[in-house]
């Protein structure tokens, strides 16, 4: 079973394919953010849509990362896709740190590890049937 840990009999979490499926959709939204300066440079878009379109596309890469994540697995597509919410949320989290130097309450954290969790099962159960 390459790329997979066993938990139990039938209960694999595919560690290869949810580092893979955060990687490809860290890839993605960094291209979609990308496109979104350029849409803000280069046209009259005006920058009171960031916050919105900021949120959409950091949602669509959650999702995105869990089914990735779940589309190579036989079953529980929706704890891979968690897991993978929960590890992009917390490279979102890591390198935010580093870039915003107040990064709010604790409190906050707690609530976007929530959302990451619950997308990103979402994603999973897409995922794992695609």
């Amino acid at each position: 079973m390459k790329g997979k840990f066993q938990l139990h009999n039938d209960k694999n979490i595919n560690v290869q394919g949810i580092l893979i499926g955060v990687l490809v959709a860290y890839i993605i939204t960094l291209s979609f953010f990308i496109v979104y300066a350029l849409l803000l440079t280069f046209t009259a878009l005006s920058e009171l849509t960031l916050p919105t379109l900021t949120m959409l596309i950091t949602i669509i890469g959650i999702v995105l990362s869990g089914a990735l994540s779940a589309r190579h697995t036989t079953s529980k597509g929706w704890l891979n896709g968690g897991i993978a919410g929960i590890l992009y949320v917390t490279i979102m989290l890591v390198l935010g740190a580093f870039f915003v130097e107040e990064l709010g309450p604790a409190s906050s954290w707690t609530v976007k590890y929530v959302w990451g969790a619950v997308l990103g099962a979402l994603g999973g159960m897409i995922g794992i049937n695609l």
